[in-house]
């Protein structure tokens, strides 16, 4: 039995490689079906496409335009794309080459080959590994650093000025990091003595002739990003080269990169692409996990490598079936009505039901005389940034609900777009109920899905975006009845005559309208952003003045809040208006108060801005 065990767990870590792929007559309609479809649903400017099958690209078509303004066609050859965070599998090859070299340690602390600055020891004795970085265990908050693709700086320098809070002890959860991808980048720039762009064009690019793939800012030409409403945006680059801010590549390029992944060609560097796609790491057996960079995906059945990239404007897809030796690439140039291009895993689910052999998901049996109470709860991602302005997101993501059946499963909401029930066939292990997706729950308070590159971890109610949400709608209320309300009064007494003695001091009431004014602003302002993200990332990159002015209102109501309550305070006391008057302005300071604790809570006051 414990033999049997250990061979399957092999075979499900080991990449395996067919060496005839099944055949794929009337690929090229299916694709341009779908593809024309799709790009005028969702009003996607350009597309390229590229599928590789039997060591040879088989489909390389694009679609649509590159530039709209000048008319420029998509040629899967030459249009240069933002690749985003696909990047991070050249990263983690350029690391792997120089493992094999013997001059990076993938379990050595990386503060060994850091000089300029160090990783904060955050838990002593457990420090962050090469082998962290490279499978997202690093346990970094995942931040987005207002101004950093104004004037982007040196890796190194980048680095060490915005070293984000260790959140976990590292190998004790997937939680995606930006930084710790860009950090292992800066170990290659640090060992090989070269710039990590220039070593990438040579060791990486180079031997597989990807010429029209370059790492530097500023190399996306002639093509152009375009946002929701069909606006273009200039930001093609920012800080942390290394994670894909700011490389660029053709469908044709890629194309040639998955036949070298597909081939485990050594040219990508001796076993460095069987490493790569080995599973690395995973919260539960029973769970895909994480390869260098490559997360597993299984679809039906099928291993599948999955691996995206997505900048403002510019989206790509690329997924690997190993053992059918296909590879499938698609790369757009604008956001669409989904915000996320040309949804590549709709292309790619059909592509394979199409020409893979079809299964029924595994059939499991519910334990028996077990409970779930334990698990329930409210869940938020991993990669809710607790330091950074983007911990706004939040707010819009609900988190994952978990409530326990009386036969010892699950429903969740929240996972997946709708209610779901799993079923418990070992402890603290679930399938989804008729469907192939499984989860588990691997330490106290922690959730982990399958295909993600997050665990999940469990939030009480004063962490529950819901209720700031309530909070804060409660606060715009008040400020909207407030911003109107004390003009009126203020315009009724005047028509009544009353002095000002017996009406009470002015100034509080000036202050009381003028944080109100200042909420509804700010709300209109920063809800107009947070409705359309692919617009408000370049604007955080880029510090833009209107961001940083609503930041400063949203700051301002803070020691407005001291304000009124202190003024609330003396209002009771000295008798200040009449009852009805008191009891009105205590809500409005209370309304206040609520919008300003949101606003401490989510990062968004200041100093400093950026």
């Amino acid at each position: 039995m414990l033999l049997e065990l250990i061979t399957a767990l092999v075979l499900a870590t080991t990449p395996v490689h067919a060496a005839q792929p099944p055949e794929l007559p009337g690929l090229g309609t299916l694709i341009d079906e779908h593809v024309t479809t799709a790009m005028a649903e969702e009003k996607v400017p350009g597309v390229a496409v590229t599928v590789v099958a039997g060591g040879k690209q088989v489909v390389d078509k694009g679609y649509g335009l590159a530039n709209v303004e000048r008319g420029i066609p998509v040629d899967p050859r030459h249009t240069r794309f933002l690749i985003g965070s696909e990047t991070k599998l050249f990263t983690a090859q350029a690391a792997l080459q120089l493992v094999h070299e013997g001059k990076l340690d993938l379990d050595a602390d990386v503060n060994t080959y850091l000089t300029t600055f160090k990783i904060r020891d955050t838990y002593p004795g457990r420090p962050v590994t090469l082998r962290n970085l490279l499978t997202h265990t690093a346990g970094f908050d995942e931040d987005h650093v207002v101004g950093s693709g104004k004037n982007v700086r040196p890796l190194g320098e980048a680095l060490a000025a915005t070293q984000p809070a260790r959140l976990r002890p590292p190998g004790t959860g997937v939680s995606y990091s930006n930084y710790g991808v860009a950090l292992a980048g800066y170990l290659v720039e640090t060992v090989s003595r070269m710039p990590f762009g220039e070593y990438v064009k040579r060791e990486v690019f180079a031997p597989l002739g990807m010429k029209d793939s370059a790492i530097a800012c500023g190399g996306l030409e002639d093509t152009g990003a375009y946002l929701v409403d069909g606006s273009t945006t200039s930001l093609d680059c920012a800080d942390f080269t290394a994670s894909g801010a700011g490389p660029t590549s053709t469908a044709s390029d890629m194309g040639t990169y998955m036949l070298a992944q597909l081939s485990l060609d050594p040219r990508l560097g001796p076993g460095v692409a069987g490493e790569m796609q080995r599973r690395q790491y995973t919260e539960d057996p029973r769970l895909p996990g994480m390869g260098f960079m490559w997360e597993e995906s299984p679809y039906k059945g099928h291993r599948m490598l999955f691996k995206g990239g997505d900048m403002p404007g510019m989206h790509s897809y690329m997924f690997l079936l190993p053992e059918q030796g296909i590879g499938i690439h698609i790369m757009s140039n604008g956001d669409g009505t989904g915000r996320h291009g040309l949804d590549g895993f709709e292309l790619a689910e059909k592509i394979m039901d199409r020409y893979l052999p079809g299964a029924e998901p595994p059939s499991v049996q519910a334990l028996s005389g077990v409970s779930a109470e334990q698990y329930e709860g409210w869940y938020q991602s991993s990669r809710t940034s607790q330091g950074s302005i983007m911990k706004v997101q939040a707010l819009t993501d609900s988190p994952v609900h978990v409530t326990a059946t009386a036969d010892g499963g699950i429903l969740t909401t929240g996972l997946k777009g709708g209610r779901l029930r799993w079923i418990q066939f070992e402890p603290g292990v679930f399938q989804e109920e008729g469907g192939w997706d499984r989860i588990a729950f691997p330490e106290p308070g922690q959730l982990a899905i399958s295909r993600a590159t997050v665990v999940f971890d469990r939030i009480g109610l004063l962490r529950n975006p819901s209720l700031h949400l309530a909070l804060l709608a409660a606060a715009l209320l008040v400020s909207l009845v407030a911003l109107l309300g004390f003009p009126v009064a203020a315009i009724s007494r005047s028509a009544r005559r009353r002095s000002s003695p017996p009406a009470g001091p002015r100034v509080p009431r000036l202050l009381a309208w003028l944080a109100s004014a200042l909420v509804v602003v700010f709300v209109a302002g920063f809800g107009g952003l947070l409705a359309d993200e692919g617009r408000a990332l370049p604007l955080v990159l880029q510090g833009a003045p209107v961001l940083i002015a609503l930041l400063v209102l949203s700051s301002l109501t803070v020691p407005l809040a001291a304000a009124l309550l202190a003024c609330t305070a003396m209002a009771w006391w000295k008798r200040w208006w009449r009852r009805p008057g008191r009891i009105a302005y205590t809500i409005v300071a209370l309304g206040i108060t609520a919008f300003a604790v949101v606003a401490v809570t989510y990062n968004l006051v200041g100093p400093p801005f950026t």
